[in-house]
């Protein structure tokens, strides 16, 4: 059995044919499975066997039976692995767009002082003329193997208008195209050195290689889940909460429920608390004592609970206000 054949029947079977085989697999959601191999877009394994693959290494495990029951499971329960897997993709961009800047910088260093700067930039124009002539073969070699010959046909026009162009200004800037330096230029896509002096079946075979394909399916995929990226967050962070994320009235509800119950906890507890402690308040005025001093004279008395005496503090203002405790007694001057 081929490999290509039993990662098929894996895919299929999930980790049910991995015990049948005598191997034991950690579960599909372990922390050592890589989430962005489980969605199909792991950039290690698109970039496999390419210069870019270095670039993007991954250590966790691709394990094909791992999909199946990951696909099972998001039937039941969404996972949210795309949040994880979109900051996976972003990396890989920056990373390669990183090495594209650093290529583009060197080869500009050792282009400066040498050249007249017109005569690189027509030797510019030339590369992407020729990158533009080489994407376009590989779309029309994609139509004509989907039968549509017609629009082939028209891209052929578009190719040979392009190759014209190419010519004219390889022409006019023969000199300049004889400095290594000059015949250089980066891939915008995949960071790939690039004369501009190829033949275009060469650069199609480059615009339809493996590298340049895989980091513009990995470009295209970032970008993609970036559309939807910001909502995904807040559904995740929803879900992480035990909220339910696609009905924000029900969070609200739920959330209104549970305070109400606080505060119902809290009005039983203040209620049997007022029931068992209650106190003796003298209301008093002043009158002069025998000395000449001011003092208090009791003028009624009733027993009343604590939650009544703070209603009686909040209507005393200044020093008036201040209460003297005498025999248990809460003793409170009129105003």
């Amino acid at each position: 059995m081929t490999a290509e054949m039993r990662d098929m029947i894996n895919q299929l079977m999930g980790s049910n044919r991995a015990e049948e085989e005598g191997r034991v697999l950690v579960p599909y959601n372990h922390h050592s499975v890589c989430r962005a191999f489980l969605l199909g877009c792991c950039p290690h394994e698109i970039l496999a066997d390419t210069r870019l693959e270095s670039f993007v290494a991954c250590n966790k495990i691709h394990e094909s039976a791992h999909k199946a029951d990951y696909e099972n499971a998001q039937k039941e329960k969404d996972h949210f692995y795309d949040v994880d897997v979109y900051e996976r993709l972003e990396e890989a961009v920056r990373i390669v767009d990183k090495e594209i800047e650093r290529t583009k910088e060197k080869l500009k260093r050792d282009c400066e002082n040498e050249i007249d700067q017109a005569e690189v930039m027509k030797a510019q124009k030339i590369g992407e003329l020729g990158e533009k002539i080489g994407t376009t073969i590989v779309k029309m070699e994609a139509l004509g193997n989907e039968g549509k010959v017609e629009e082939a046909m028209e891209l052929s026009k578009t190719i040979e208008e392009l190759k014209r162009k190419k010519r004219d200004l390889e022409n006019d800037v023969r000199t300049v195209l004889n400095t290594p330096q000059v015949r250089l230029r980066v891939c915008e896509t995949c960071s790939a050195q690039l004369s501009i002096m190829e033949h275009e079946t060469r650069l199609a075979d480059h615009y339809g290689g493996k590298m340049h394909l895989g980091m513009e399916r990995i470009r295209e995929t970032c970008e993609e889940m970036k559309k939807t990226i910001d909502e995904r967050r807040a559904e995740w962070k929803k879900a992480r909460l035990g909220l339910t994320y696609r009905d924000d009235d029900r969070d609200y509800i739920s959330r209104d429920r549970r305070e109400r119950r606080r505060d119902s906890r809290e009005r039983e507890r203040d209620y049997k608390r007022s029931r068992h402690v209650c106190y003796y308040i003298s209301i008093a005025e002043s009158v002069p004592r025998g000395d000449g001093t001011p003092g208090l004279a009791p003028r009624d008395h009733r027993e009343i609970t604590v939650i009544e005496i703070q209603g009686v503090l909040m209507k005393g203002k200044g020093d008036e206000a201040a209460i003297g405790v005498e025999w248990n007694e809460f003793v409170i001057p009129t105003l």
